[in-house]
């Protein structure tokens, strides 16, 4: 079931950047990544904070998805990744407020197919990235149902432990340099 709603979500974010265009998905893709960086530098500073605020799920006997992280402390890893969420959102949502401002971008005289399709395709990557780090957010979550609803997923196990760079990138960021 969840690698369904996986794969209707990528598709409406096909059509999403569809409808778009190039150069708005470009500004929204530009905001994604912008946020990614800001959340990348500044996610290690929040993260001891939240242990004040979020309590840590208590863990689960069946943790088949936790396998993929190791002996890797998830507590502090759980922290990190809300941290980076947190902080992701909030410059995302500063970077939707300045994209909107600059949606007459859309309408300028360039080749209308080209512009909807490349469009499309960066609505694609865009969704993607964005459903790869809440399964991997989810799989450090130690919630039994949501483990179990993971692990069950070909397309959500394929997209955490495969997709190109970031999921190692992940794994290093909030699972390497635990102490």
């Amino acid at each position: 079931m969840l690698s369904l709603i996986i794969v209707l979500l990528l598709i409406a974010g096909f059509f999403i950047g569809l409808r778009r265009g190039l150069i708005l998905q470009l500004v929204h893709l530009t905001g994604f990544i912008l946020a990614y960086v800001v959340a990348f530098i500044y996610y290690g500073d929040l993260a001891p904070k939240l242990k004040f605020w979020i309590p840590y799920p208590s863990a689960i006997e069946h943790q088949s998805m936790f396998e993929i992280f190791g002996n890797m402390n998830l507590e502090t890893a759980y922290y990190r990744a809300i941290a980076f969420v947190i902080i992701f959102i909030a410059v995302k949502i500063v970077m939707q407020i300045i994209g909107s401002m600059l949606d007459f971008l859309a309408h300028l005289p360039i080749i209308h197919t080209v512009n909807r399709l490349l469009g499309g395709v960066l609505g694609f990557v865009e969704i993607y990235l964005i459903v790869f780090i809440l399964l991997y957010i989810g799989a450090l979550t130690p919630f039994w149902g949501l483990d179990t609803t993971i692990s069950h997923s070909s397309v959500a196990g394929a997209m955490i432990e495969h997709t190109p760079v970031m999921s190692e990138k992940l794994k290093t960021m909030w699972l390497a340099y635990i102490k």
